[in-house]
């Protein structure tokens, strides 16, 4: 049975629902991390090659251009209609995917839109560049192939293979492959150039919001509080990582791999042992996308929020620290709570004297 709270001004919200409410409140701060504020949700995050610029894309209908160097705004890219939820960088442009169910692409120094394309009929939740192409996968359950050199900009494929909405897409290291995750729970290899499916994976057993692949290994995660590792050539699952809620995005950084979840959290495991070696506490809302530039990790937030950490050996054992400290004072605070003052004794002491009067 759910609890529909009695607080004034709550009605219709459960009592957990209130709980979790007031425990992102108690976390709300602007500071950790080296946060960098933002008027809207990050959606997705990207860091340029040469690593002097961020580029995120914004519920606002925009992405924004920040230099890593001074941590400033220095663009804007507008004319969507809807959120954008995903970006694509290759060389001299920039191409973005919106709820308005466009795909644009941009020039990279002016912020000029060169080109719309158009062909999804629902969200384009994901998109990417490789070679001559750009993939992208949307809501309509399609996964449509782009012709993209020379400005030419057509559609060249369209494939309807997933039951459900298409959520992100990731290239294999020699770009011949390319992999797609759903709603579905499951995850297809596409051969880029013959637009068909070679090999499924399944597994999770309900929505799958990130892909990365390294090496031979396919890195999941999942609505179902898990990241799963996939050997590519066997299609057999050979790694688990649970969580405490979803997982919404993944980023590999040389022995580690780093989880983004809706517990507000981000996760530095061990990629030979599988042990997470720390749980980085800062932002105060679903951590929904992460990318890498050499030890900095950048994560983007519902928050309203980009921010920086430090994946050093020793920036790790800090936050161990941090979040001991933190849990040490969450228990003392829990504990004064819980000891009666002398007016509150006196009065319980009355009030069983009343009762046994009776």
């Amino acid at each position: 049975m759910v609890n529909v709270s009695q607080e004034a001004g709550a009605f219709f919200q459960t009592d957990a629902e209130i709980a979790k409410q007031k425990e992102k409140a108690a976390k709300y701060n602007y500071t950790a991390g080296e946060a960098i504020k933002l008027s809207s949700k990050a959606l997705e995050i990207k860091v340029d090659e040469d690593g002097q610029y961020l580029y995120v894309a914004e519920s606002g209908f925009f992405v924004r251009k920040i230099s890593l160097a001074t941590s400033k705004t220095v663009k804007f890219f507008k004319g969507h209609k809807g959120p954008v939820t995903t970006v694509a960088i290759c060389k001299d442009k920039l191409w973005t995917g919106s709820w308005d169910k466009t795909i644009k692409q941009w020039d990279i120094a002016t912020a000029e839109c060169l080109a719309t394309l158009e062909g999804h009929t629902d969200f384009v939740k994901t998109i990417l560049v490789i070679g001559d192409y750009l993939l992208s996968g949307s809501s309509d359950c399609f996964i449509r192939k782009w012709h993209i050199k020379n400005g030419d900009n057509k559609c060249i494929a369209a494939e309807k293979k997933h039951r459900r909405p298409i959520e992100t897409l990731a290239p294999s290291e020699n770009g011949k492959y390319v992999f797609s995750g759903s709603s579905d729970g499951t995850v297809l290899q596409w051969d880029v150039a013959t637009m068909q499916v070679v090999k499924s994976f399944a597994g999770h057993d309900t929505s799958i919001y990130c892909i990365r692949v390294w090496e031979e290994d396919l890195w999941t995660a999942s609505a179902d509080k898990t990241v799963r590792r996939f050997n590519i050539n066997t299609g057999k699952e050979d790694m688990l990582l649970e969580h405490p809620d979803r997982v919404k995005s993944i980023a590999l950084a040389g022995p580690y791999i780093v989880t983004g979840a809706s517990d507000d959290n981000i996760r530095v495991w061990d990629v030979g042992s599988s042990k997470l070696l720390c749980t980085i506490e800062g932002h105060f809302d679903e951590v929904g996308s992460l990318s890498v530039l050499g030890t900095i990790l950048y994560s983007g937030s519902l928050d309203c929020s980009v921010r920086k950490w430090s994946l050093t050996k020793a920036a790790l054992e800090k936050y161990n620290e941090e979040a001991r400290l933190q849990k040490q004072k969450k228990e003392e605070a829990k504990d004064t709570a819980d000891v009666l003052t002398e007016e509150e004794e006196r009065e319980l002491a009355e009030l069983l004297l009343s009762d046994n009067d009776e």
